[in-house]
């Protein structure tokens, strides 16, 4: 059964990157580099960070997202790509574990923040301001890209146009 093995990877990958993007669409970062602790008096500070960080990760629902987001995606999958099972899609998903993912983002939250900017953003949101941002991120950043993706489509037919090219048309 032929399964178009050439877009199935791309959808794959879209896959891996759309969860590496929803790590952070509800959090901004801050271009600031912190190496992690190393000495022993630092490691109550540093066990202290890790346990805000995994608080932040609650607070901000990522599981729930990241859990909401894959649903959405398998179920675009399963309509570009009808002839995949479905076992191999469900499949796919058990293999997403978040505990591990949410490991994997402890490391990267201390690089760029420091333990009190953590708190900070946890008391952030922990407000109804930050909920609110927290329950329309999603909202805001889908109609973002449908705006970005309209745009994109508006551009390239500019720049085919101007090189004298032809063919293609927009919805």
């Amino acid at each position: 059964m032929e399964l178009g093995l050439k877009s199935m990877q791309i959808k794959l990958l879209f896959f891996a990157v759309s969860l590496s993007f929803l790590s952070t669409v509800n959090i901004p970062v801050f271009a600031q580099t912190r190496p992690l602790p190393t000495s022993a008096t630092n490691k109550i500070e540093e066990q202290e960070k890790i346990s805000n960080i995994k608080k932040l990760l609650d607070v901000t629902d990522f599981k729930n997202t990241v859990k909401l987001e894959m649903m959405k995606l398998k179920d675009s999958f399963k309509t570009e790509y009808p002839q995949v099972p479905a076992k191999f899609l469900d499949t796919f998903l058990d293999e997403f574990k978040l505990e591990e993912i949410g490991d994997e983002l402890i490391p990267i939250y201390s690089k760029y923040f420091t333990n009190e900017e953590i708190k900070g953003l946890i008391a952030f949101y922990e407000t109804p301001l930050g909920k609110k941002t927290l329950i329309l991120s999603p909202q805001i950043a889908n109609e973002a890209g449908e705006i970005g993706q309209k745009y994109g489509i508006r551009a390239m037919l500019r720049a085919l146009e101007k090189l004298g090219l032809k063919g293609l048309k927009s919805k």
